[in-house]
This record gives C-alpha cells, sequence and structure tokens, in this order.
C-alpha cells in the first residue's frame, strides 16, 4: 500500500506535523497505520499513547484481535510490554505498560477513562461513530485531542474514520481543516498525473436489470485512454500525494476504495455494489448507495433525510384480507408509556425490513393502578388472525418505563420476563447503538432494563418511510381508521437537529413514533433478525381460535380506536 508511506512518515517523530487526518473508505489500510506508530512509540520512543474507538465494544475487539497478535508477533516488543515475562503475558486488554511509556485503550463514551491523561501520541479511530456529546461532557473527539495539548509541538494526533452524513461528520470536518491532500499517479500511456475519482470510471450495465457488463477502466482525463485495473499496481508506486489546499499545517488524506490493491476489493465489485444501490434508489431506497458513497466513495452523504413529510402517508393505506396479512412473520408491540394511558403498536414484520402496521391500540386508565396494567397484560395476550386461519400472538413487547410512571412500568415488566416483555428506557445520546443488549439492574425496580438509542431507531424509521414501492423496507399500513392523519403526524412528529444530529419533536404529540421505536427494539431483544425471517417460517403461531375469554376476536369494519378501559 505505497499511498500510506508518507501517512505514516507525517506521524513519525521526525517530522513537524502535529494532526494528521485521513478520511477514508474500507479496506485501505488506515487503521493499520495507528497500529503501527503505537507499536512505534512503544519500541523506538517510548511515551505514554492514547488509543480511543467509538464503543466500549470496538475498543476490546480492537485490543484482543488486532493490536495484541501484532505484539505477540514481535518478540522483542511483546518482551519490553510483558517485564520479561512469556510473550503470551502483554498486559490488560484496555492498558499496556512498557519501560518509558504506557499505552491506554478506551472508548468515546467514556471520557471519564482518560481525562485525567496526557499523552504525546493520540489515535482517534472511526470519529464519524463518536457521539457528539457525552453526558454533558463535551465533545469525546475534542476531550480526546487535548489530552496531547502539554506536549506542545512534539505531540501527535492521528484521526481517521468513513465519513457519515453531510453536516454530521466529523471526519469531513477534520479533512477540511488540512491541507486535503488526493492521491496522483501517472497514467500508463500518457504519463500525466491523474486521480481516482468516480465520475472517471467507465462501465456498461443493463439499463433493466442494473447487471454490470463487461470491466470497469478509468478513462485518463488527459488523453483520454481506458486504464485497465491490472495497471493500478504500477501506478500506486508511481504515485504521489498532492494538497488541494497548500499551506495549512495539518495533513489531510482522501482515500476511496479505488486504491485499494489489488487482490482487495475491485473496481468490478465497487461498481456492482454501485449499480445494486442505484436499482434500490427506484423504489426510494437510499440506504445502499449511502453506505455506499460513504465506505466506497469516501464522501460524506447529502441525501435530504432532515424533515420527513407526513403528506403522503395517508394514501398508502390499504386493505388487508386478514388482521395479519400474508408476508407478516412475527408480530412484536412498542408501548409508550403515558400518565393516563397506555399506547399500543403491533407490528408484523417480513423479510428484508418489509412491515406492517397491525394494530394501534390505546388503554386509557393510570398505569400505576393495577387495574390499567391488567388491561395492558389482556391485550398483549392476544391474538391475531392471519390468512389461513391460524392465529399469532404477539412474540416480542417492548415497554417505554421513562417519564412519570417508571414504577408501574418496571411492576409491569419485571415478571413477564420470560414471557420476552422487555423494560426500555430511550437514550437520546448522539452516536448510541440503537440496543445495548447487556441489560442493567442498578435501578430502583431491580429490573433487566435495555437501553434504547432512539435517535438511530429514528434514523432507520424515517428512511424507512422514504421507501415508497413494496418490498424491502417498505411500511404497510391498514386502511383503518385508527391509522388516521393524527397517527401519521405522530410518526412524523420529529426533525433532525442540524447541530448534534439527533432528531427533536417538532410538535406535541409523538406516541406512534415511539411505539414503533419500542417494538423494533423488542423484536431485536427478542433475537428475531434479518436471518431469522430471511428463514421464511412463521414464529408466534397458535392453535387456539380465541382470545383467553373463549370469544372469537374480530376487527369489524374499519373500527375507530378501540378504547378497552377509560380508566377514572
Amino acid at each position: 500500500m505505497p499511498y500510506l508511506r508518507e501517512i505514516m512518515q507525517e506521524l513519525s517523530p521526525q517530522s513537524p506535523t502535529q494532526q494528521v487526518k485521513v478520511i477514508k473508505a474500507t479496506q485501505v489500510g488506515c487503521t493499520e497505520v495507528g497500529n503501527n506508530a503505537v507499536m512505534y512509540y512503544m519500541d523506538v520512543v517510548p511515551t505514554s499513547q492514547l488509543m480511543i474507538m467509538p464503543t466500549e465494544g470496538l475498543a476490546k475487539d480492537h485490543s484482543n484481535r488486532k493490536l495484541t497478535p501484532s505484539l505477540r508477533a514481535m518478540p522483542e516488543l511483546a518482551q519490553k510490554i510483558s517485564g520479561g515475562k512469556t510473550r503470551d503475558d502483554i498486559g490488560g486488554t484496555f492498558e499496556k505498560i512498557y519501560p518509558g511509556g504506557m499505552l491506554k485503550i478506551s472508548w468515546a463514551g467514556s471520557p471519564a477513562n482518560y481525562r485525567s491523561l496526557s499523552c504525546r501520541f493520540v489515535c482517534l479511530d472511526d470519529v464519524d461513530g463518536f457521539p457528539l456529546d457525552v453526558a454533558g461532557e463535551g465533545d469525546p473527539l475534542e476531550l480526546g485531542k487535548k489530552r496531547a495539548d502539554s506536549f506542545g509541538i512534539m505531540r501527535k494526533i492521528y484521526i481517521n474514520s468513513t465519513p457519515t452524513e453531510k453536516g454530521y461528520s466529523n471526519i469531513e470536518a477534520e479533512f477540511e481543516a488540512s491541507d486535503q491532500r488526493h492521491y496522483y499517479m501517472p497514467c500508463p500511456y500518457c504519463g500525466e498525473m491523474i486521480c481516482f475519482e468516480k465520475d472517471g470510471f467507465v462501465f456498461e450495465y443493463n439499463k433493466e436489470t442494473y447487471a454490470l457488463i463487461g470491466d470497469v477502466q478509468y478513462g485518463c482525463t488527459e488523453c483520454g485512454s481506458l486504464i485497465d485495473e491490472h495497471h493500478k499496481g504500477r501506478m500506486l508506486h508511481e504515485g504521489k500525494w498532492v494538497p488541494h489546499n497548500p499551506g495549512h499545517i495539518h495533513r489531510g488524506y482522501r482515500l476511496p476504495s479505488y486504491y485499494s490493491p489489488l487482490g482487495f476489493v475491485s473496481w468490478n465489485e465497487i461498481f456492482r455494489e454501485f449499480l445494486e444501490a442505484k436499482a434500490l434508489m427506484k423504489t426510494g431506497d437510499v440506504r445502499k448507495m449511502k453506505t455506499w458513497v460513504n465506505t466506497r466513495d469516501a464522501k460524506v452523504w447529502e441525501g435530504d433525510l432532515e424533515t420527513v413529510k407526513a403528506d403522503d402517508l395517508p394514501s398508502r393505506r390499504e386493505h388487508y384480507p386478514s388482521e395479519v396479512p400474508d408476508g407478516v412473520l412475527v408480530l412484536s408491540a412498542g408501548i409508550d408509556t403515558q400518565n393516563t394511558r397506555f399506547e399500543i403498536e403491533v407490528v408484523g414484520y417480513g423479510r428484508d425490513g418489509e412491515t406492517w402496521s397491525i394494530d394501534y391500540h390505546i388503554i386509557n386508565g393510570d398505569p400505576n393502578d393495577i387495574e390499567t396494567r391488567k388491561q395492558l397484560a389482556a391485550y398483549l395476550n392476544r391474538t391475531f388472525e392471519c390468512n389461513d386461519g391460524a392465529r399469532m400472538k404477539i412474540y416480542a413487547k417492548g415497554v417505554d418505563t421513562g417519564g412519570h410512571r417508571t414504577k408501574a412500568a418496571y411492576a409491569f415488566c419485571k415478571p413477564r420476563y420470560s414471557q420476552r416483555v422487555y423494560a426500555l428506557k430511550g437514550s437520546s445520546t448522539i452516536g448510541a447503538p440503537f440496543i445495548n443488549k447487556r441489560a442493567s439492574t442498578n435501578n430502583e425496580g431491580k429490573v433487566n432494563l435495555f437501553l434504547v438509542g432512539v435517535n438511530a431507531g429514528k434514523d432507520e424509521i424515517y428512511a424507512n418511510i422514504e421507501v415508497t414501492e413494496p418490498g424491502p423496507n417498505y411500511m404497510h399500513f391498514p386502511d383503518y381508521d385508527v391509522y388516521n392523519d393524527e397517527y401519521f403526524k405522530q410518526l412524523t412528529a420529529e426533525k433532525r437537529d442540524k447541530k448534534t444530529g439527533g432528531w427533536v419533536k417538532y410538535r406535541h404529540r409523538n406516541e406512534a413514533i415511539d411505539c414503533r421505536n419500542y417494538a423494533n427494539a423488542a423484536l431485536q431483544l427478542a433475537g428475531v433478525d434479518e436471518q431469522v425471517l430471511g428463514i421464511g417460517r412463521r414464529i408466534g403461531i397458535v392453535s387456539v381460535q380465541s382470545s383467553e375469554n373463549g370469544e372469537k376476536i374480530s376487527r369489524g369494519k374499519k373500527s375507530g380506536r378501540r378504547i378497552i378501559s377509560r380508566g377514572r
């Protein structure tokens, strides 16, 4: 990977450069640059070091699967870390001590782990996965960079990441605050220096199936010759980095996948993925193209997902021949807990992310009242009729425990955990994962409490709303009165805050979007993912043809919201 030489040279103590920033695609080797620098400073110029990953899990995985095996493969360096003991004894997962310094491996969501450190070399990996703010403590990216302040002109800060969305990308902002280098190579035909960009690639494809025809080539911008990929090896070897913003004190590098060495990801593979994403965009599904732009082209996604309109959604309502349409493989329910009621949506899930709204239901009454909770239990125990006459039960249930009725929600969930009733608490932390499957019992009710990254969940829901053709990720809605204009206004009641990247309410009522989020979360906690659904087998089918009290359940014709208790 010849393009990595200069980046590693700039990270050496011989270079006066203090900050090196790389906006990159996948499979171009930039994470290993950080590991190489860490091991260099361990062995040649011992000093204190800090490596920060997006999450604790990624930090642990990076240490155990990448860094530690590399250290074990170098006996002299491993012996320094082990203190003269065996080569296998090379320190803990998150801390490695050696003569003259130490390496601390931490994660962005826990700035307390590195707040008091002072380090000459700071490696900030995959920074677009960092939250923008951590529990009011500030930006973990900036907090990490400040750990090197005391070393002045001797400090080294290495920042790298695949980019995400325009306006929310840490690495885009860092790259813009640099000299913005691009890799230029001699054309094998005319010798002029050229730089790989997406629009310079030439290929043919079937306009109906979007299948790639033949091989992808690159058109030289100087002589027009078509360059085959087998020329890339020599071109990379003879290339050099050229700044597009010369004079800036920080070094910045952009590395799309087109530069990936022969034997890694090929041009044909890259543009097959592009064509697949292009085909999906015809249905309104932009997610695969967003991923391609970020992970292959190494650019931010500039799609407009800031505001989601409710105007066209009511026209999507359709007739269901039964309560559970064909295609539904499992049911999940999301329960929003209010001071005076429970609101519930039952959602059906099929293959490839396709969903069907099955029912939206309100139980009026104070959740603190046992009777109200009994009625919620009765509703969640009911079954729904399928096209073939079978009945399907609600397999997973996610209950909101926030607000002023937390104790009541705990009391409902705790004895029903074995029935896949999950106590959920929304987390608005920017960048938090949708689901943390590690439950906490550090709460007043001693229940298994799961954190839900509501912003990540809403990202997915609002992306799915943009899909306009039935099929993968499409959201179906029935033509029942309960799915009225108010429901769709609640479903689209939030817009993205351009400063934080999170979703915020712009109208008071947003129960529908919360219910959908909790239903999605419960299904994941129950272990039902796309791989399970891909088998195509229905989950939760029961043989009974009636409700618990022996009466056949019938929806009737376009009933309004069915309120089974008005409380007091």
